[in-house]
């Protein structure tokens, strides 16, 4: 049977609210770091494991509410991008798992850093997952960045890892991740990022359900409960 599956996220903004320090200006957004932000929501499958139903994927696709916008003082091009990281996943991640995953999207073979708790998945479990990175479109806002000024912010990295793999999760755990650059100075100061603003998105899954047979079926629970429960 056909299904949609909606995954909403609101506007995202953060301002300099002291010196090198960032203020939320949009609300369900919290802090993984002083530059990382979330927004998460849980997309609801409980009635399908009930009903002894898989969950299946056709297609995802994204959907944005207006444009990206960034103001600043002075702008470092050599490393004041911002990043975006969406991930629509059968299984939990934790905070630090999240925050690594604005470097090394999960489901790959990830960087080694001794220590780090990268989770233990592979791509089957990133239903939807898409990396962006941004910076300032010169040629809609201001083209100097050796003084105050603002601009739209263009994609310079898109990069998809979905793997629209089925699932019997009783729930699927939907994040956005922005990691911003360092904040700067507060307004009409010297230097540095003054303001950051995304616009709302949604992420859409075309889905649909499915009867699979009992040791496939049970198989894919008994996985589904395992990496659920290890977080």
């Amino acid at each position: 049977m056909d299904r949609t599956l909606v995954a909403e996220f609101p506007w995202f903004g953060v301002g300099v609210q002291s010196d090198n320090v960032y203020s939320l200006l949009a609300s369900d957004t919290r802090p993984l770091s002083s530059t990382v932000f979330l927004q998460e929501m849980k997309l609801d499958l409980s009635g399908y494991v009930q009903s002894d139903l898989t969950v299946g994927f056709r297609r995802s696709f994204e959907q944005f509410a207006g444009q990206d916008q960034i103001f600043w003082n002075t702008f470092n091009a050599s490393s004041d991008y911002t990043t975006e990281t969406t991930i629509i996943s059968s299984v939990p991640f934790n905070d630090n798992q999240l925050i690594l995953a604005t470097g090394s999207s999960p489901g790959f073979i990830p960087f080694y850093f001794a220590g780090q708790d990268w989770g233990n998945f592979n791509r089957t479990h990133i239903i939807h997952g898409r990396f962006t990175a941004l910076m300032p479109n010169s040629t809609i806002g201001s083209s100097s960045y050796t003084s105050s000024g603002n601009a739209t912010l263009m994609k310079l990295t898109d990069n998809s890892f979905s793997s629209l793999e089925p699932t019997a999760a009783d729930c699927l755990y939907c994040y956005r991740v922005i990691s911003c650059p360092v904040a700067g100075k507060v307004p009409g100061g010297a230097s540095g990022i003054t303001q950051i603003g995304l616009p709302a998105k949604r992420v859409i899954l075309d889905a649909f359900t499915v009867e699979e047979p009992d040791l496939e079926y049970m198989m894919r629970l008994k996985r589904s409960y395992e990496l659920a429960n290890q977080v």
